[in-house]
C-alpha cells in the first residue's frame, strides 16, 4: 500500500474513533478507546488526522507503521489504556513531531 493511501486510511480511522455513534439510543464508541483517553487526546488526534491529510508534510514509512500500531493494536498501545491517558498523549505528540514541516516542502 502506498504512503498516500495509508495516510488517508489512518486519518479516516482517527475520524471514526472520534465520532460517537448511537445504537438503541445509547452512545457507543466505534473504536473502543476509553473516554478518559479521548478527553485527553481528542484534540491531538484531530490535529494528527489533519496533518496526515496534508500532503505537504513528509513522513517516513516507519512513522506511519508506528502510528498504525498505536491506533489499531489495543493490547500494546497506550491509546487503549484508560489508566494512563497522559502517556497516550505523549505517544501521539512524539509521532506527530516526526512529520516534516509543510513550509520546508513548499519552498
Amino acid at each position: 500500500m502506498n504512503t498516500a493511501t495509508n495516510r488517508l486510511r489512518l486519518a479516516n480511522f482517527i475520524d471514526v474513533a472520534l465520532t460517537p455513534r448511537r445504537m438503541y439510543g445509547r452512545r457507543i464508541a466505534a473504536v473502543p478507546i476509553p473516554r478518559s483517553v479521548l478527553a485527553t487526546c481528542g484534540e491531538e488526534m484531530h490535529h494528527l488526522a489533519v496533518v496526515l491529510r496534508d500532503e505537504r508534510r513528509s513522513v517516513d514509512a516507519g512513522t506511519l507503521r508506528e502510528l498504525q500500531h498505536v491506533l489499531t493494536h489495543g493490547a500494546s498501545s497506550p491509546l487503549y489504556d484508560g489508566s494512563h491517558p497522559i502517556r497516550a498523549l505523549h505517544t501521539l505528540v512524539a509521532i506527530e513531531s516526526r512529520f516534516g514541516d509543510a513550509t520546508l516542502r513548499a519552498a
